[in-house]
């Protein structure tokens, strides 16, 4: 029985297809190698494609001038030609990508797989960063961070940088860390402070993980700031500023 039931599990484990939902995105391995696959079009695309060819059919003399080869009208660039009909197809008919849309994808085990993972919009807590004034008696600020960010493009996100959610962690609070020096203890009571420092760790924030790690950041939220001490505890092997309590 126990060579039967690891049969029967390794037999479980061998999917011959994936279902990428509307929720998500998908990305095609073979060998290692993510493959571009031919794009999923919804209803909505298909019929703007439909309507497109309808009206280069009417313009170009209605379907006889297409079923005759010697009549045939010039087609516009990347537009193909039907082998049985003669009639346009759109170019949007064959276009292809890394990253896959909604629907049903079927891969051969053991050689192919397939990673998935939400597009829906995250909220992600940045811990803290302690950050020194620079007032005569110089203190200390515990700054708390948030973001809301959208994954647009997961080939991007899984093949240009290591740990995407980890790395925009680090990332955003290495900007938040920069952007927060030269500040006088009052300045963190003043909300326009607190809201150009958001702005402008967004701005920055755009400029790496929009273009070349394929996230979308909705907002950065500054969401507490009080004075703190630079104690420093280790938790999870990284250092942790704890504010003194009391």
């Amino acid at each position: 029985m126990g060579i039967i039931q690891e049969l029967a599990d390794v037999i479980g484990k061998l999917k011959f297809f994936e279902v990428v939902h509307e929720y998500q995105q998908g990305l095609y391995f073979r060998k290692g190698r993510v493959m571009d696959r031919p794009l999923r079009l919804d209803g909505n695309e298909k019929k703007k494609i439909k309507a497109e060819e309808k009206k280069l059919v009417s313009d170009g003399a209605g379907y006889r001038s297409f079923l005759l080869p010697f009549r045939r009208p010039k087609l516009p660039h990347k537009y193909k030609r039907s082998f049985i009909t003669g009639l346009p197809l759109h170019p949007r008919r064959f276009e292809r990508s890394r990253v896959l849309r909604p629907g049903i994808y079927f891969f051969i085990p053991l050689v192919d797989s397939i990673v998935i993972d939400s597009r829906q919009q995250k909220v992600l807590n940045l811990g803290n960063i302690s950050v020194p004034t620079i007032d005569a008696d110089i203190k200390t600020v515990i700054v708390s961070c948030n973001i809301r960010y959208e994954l647009m493009n997961l080939y991007l996100a899984y093949t240009a940088v290591h740990d995407y959610e980890t790395s925009l962690k680090d990332h955003t609070l290495s900007i938040l860390a920069k952007n927060s020096r030269g500040k006088r203890y009052e300045d963190w009571k003043d909300s326009q402070v607190i809201e150009k420092l958001e702005k402008n760790v967004m701005r920055e924030l755009k400029t790496i993980v929009t273009e070349k790690w394929g996230l979308k950041i909705h907002r950065v939220y500054i969401t507490d700031h009080v004075a703190g001490s630079t104690q420093r505890v280790l938790y999870d092997g990284h250092p942790l500023f704890v504010p003194p309590t009391g």
